[in-house]
């Protein structure tokens, strides 16, 4: 699996479809299409405009690490296995592993000043006035993430990998490369949180069925359950969850933090009438979200003169 893969544990912690799916290793490229959802990806110009940047950052790259990093060092050197030492390097086709999960990626690129190693990630979005998109940041550290995790794990010492990142970016609109520090120790942290309590889920026997396709294919993903995350809007299966929680007017649609508040109550309209008191919990644990959506609903009130939740 690929760091972005892994990553998905983050993108969206406790959504069960994606974990499965995950796990499965389903393309869900492939899935997206087959269900009908609206396909992604870039456009031939942008995958260009993409390459020319990577060459021309990977060219300025020994600049950027002496600048952010304090590590003077000439052109990346290519390697085969996790380098010691201060330099530049570029491992390919690394062979990692994050607990039992094979992590594969084409290359990874190293800094190191003799003490610690310096993970060096190369990304297209643009940084606006020093500013870049914080949600592809954020994708960016949950991938980075993965790296340092696999690379801790393969090293015979592990404090050695630092979680201090560079990240490259396009300067404005351009094609000149900024980098910027990017520490990602909260997020190797999430992850370690995730994979120690990643369940067992499997894929439901209908979605085993090669020939499967059309409808028959997005009732059978129906019986997995989905939660939205932060990481949600990169994933080619987007468009159909979101649908999907819109037909049924799940709670998940209102992203993860109403999801876990909510619970076991899985309907906007079941959660509404639990704040308004006019329906009767069942049991204490839906009491206790009934008195947790209660005071939020005179919350919203006290906050909008008076005004009730719609």
């Amino acid at each position: 699996m690929d760091p972005r893969r892994i990553a998905g544990l983050l993108d969206a912690p406790g959504c069960r479809r994606r974990q499965a799916l995950d796990a499965a290793q389903v393309d869900l490229g492939l899935l997206a299409d087959a269900i009908g959802a609206p396909p992604g990806g870039q456009s031939p110009y942008a995958r260009e405009r993409d390459g020319t940047f990577t060459h021309l950052a990977t060219a300025r790259l020994p600049e950027l690490v002496g600048r952010h990093l304090g590590i003077d060092c000439a052109a990346a050197v290519e390697t085969s296995e996790l380098p010691v030492g201060a330099g530049l390097w570029v491992w390919r086709e690394p062979k990692l592993r994050l607990r039992d999960l094979p992590v594969t990626t084409d290359q990874i690129v190293l800094a190191g000043d003799g003490t610690h190693l310096f993970p060096v990630e190369i990304r297209s979005y643009a940084c606006l006035d020093g500013h870049a998109d914080p949600t592809k940041v954020a994708g960016t550290a949950r991938e980075l993430a993965v790296v340092v995790a696999a690379l801790r794990q393969a090293a015979p010492v592990p404090e050695r990998v630092s979680s201090r990142c560079l990240l490259v970016l396009p300067r404005n609109f351009g094609l000149a490369p900024v980098g910027t520090l990017l520490d990602v120790a909260p997020q190797v942290r999430r992850l370690g949180w995730s994979l120690d309590r990643l369940d067992a889920v499997d894929l439901p026997a209908r979605l085993r069925v090669p020939e499967l396709g059309g409808p028959a294919l997005v009732d059978a993903l129906a019986a997995v359950e989905a939660r939205f995350g932060d990481g949600c809007p990169s994933c080619p299966m987007y468009t159909h969850c979101r649908q999907d929680a819109e037909q049924t007017g799940t709670v998940a649609r209102a992203g993860g933090a109403a999801a876990n508040l909510c619970g076991p109550v899985g309907t906007a309209v079941h959660a509404l009438a639990l704040a308004h008191g006019e329906r009767t919990p069942s049991g204490e644990a839906e009491q206790a979200i009934a008195d947790e959506l209660a005071r939020a609903a005179a919350a919203y009130g006290w906050a909008t003169g008076g005004r009730s939740i719609p």
